[in-house]
């Protein structure tokens, strides 16, 4: 996910030669999520962010290194399986007959 990436990476904030890329990446999540599910994904990615650079800083193992070889299989996200998932979550309910509500 591209605004994951912009978010983990600091890449909104530019640097000489390399200029702010978020209003990019959110216009392109725009097209796939609404307002509601962008700050969610915002928050989670930021969350995660916060979460790996205090237990980094500060040395902590959070995973015992056996429990790591059960998650190196998903180390990949397919967008397009993510992006139908998460058009299927509970939020979504009824999303659609409102939609048609609106256009009629």
């Amino acid at each position: 996910m591209r605004w994951a990436e912009v978010m983990t990476n600091k890449l909104y904030q530019g640097a000489p030669g390399n200029p702010p890329q978020h209003h990019a990446a959110l216009e392109e999540l725009k097209k796939y999520y609404n307002e509601a599910q962008i700050v969610e994904l915002s928050f989670v990615s930021g969350f995660f962010n916060f979460w790996n650079r205090f237990t980094d800083i500060l040395e902590i193992d959070i995973e015992q290194g056996s429990l790591m070889t059960d998650f190196s299989k998903s180390t990949a996200i397919n967008p397009d399986e993510f992006t139908a998932y998460m058009r299927d979550c509970w939020w979504n309910e009824g999303k659609d007959s409102a939609s048609k509500q609106a256009a009629e």
